[in-house]
């Protein structure tokens, strides 16, 4: 009877160890495809921990710098690079957003610890009304732990658009 359940155990470890080499690869490559295409622009993180991929959507006409201690307000939505069938994670399912017909745009200070790297990231580098298609890997996004619906090793997928900020606009 011991013998039947480390099996078991071992044989389910096994399989979740073999599922999550799959989800890293799979987010990998599809990272791995964007760098590759000649669309998208890098943005390596002040702290050398990786790279942002971006394309841009919309040309904002903002003149107004982003810094790291500026408030913001975005419209985004968020969804996954890869799909993850063992979780129901699909290639493209949202996992989060807040578009301009769910009312205002949600404010973020860029330096808050609660916002994810990546977009600390993109943010520094966009003006008022830039609409970008942000990749962010692991590393700057949730990392190997992962966040509530989000598994860890996730390159996520944001497009961001800058609707404000706070101080600039309220002049």
């Amino acid at each position: 009877m011991i013998a039947a359940v480390l099996f078991c155990t071992t044989s389910c470890s096994d399989d979740e160890d073999n599922h999550l080499d799959a989800w890293m690869v799979a987010n990998q490559s599809a990272l791995n495809a964007i760098k590759a295409d000649p669309r998208y622009k890098e943005i390596k993180s002040i702290g050398n921990e990786g790279s942002i991929y971006y394309r841009v959507i919309d040309e904002g006409d903002g003149t107004d710098s982003i810094y790291y201690t500026s408030t913001v307000e975005c419209f985004y939505k968020g969804w996954f690079a890869a799909d993850y069938p063992e979780l129901n994670i699909k290639k493209d399912d949202l996992f989060d957003k807040r578009l301009f017909d769910d009312g205002p745009a949600p404010s973020f200070t860029v330096s808050d610890a609660s916002l994810r790297n990546g977009w600390k990231v993109a943010l520094q580098h966009m003006v008022k009304g830039d609409k970008w298609e942000v990749w962010i890997p692991y590393q700057l996004g949730y990392g190997r732990e992962g966040y509530g619906s989000i598994p860890g090793y996730s390159t996520l997928i944001f497009e961001i658009e800058v609707a404000g900020i706070k101080g600039i606009d309220d002049k």
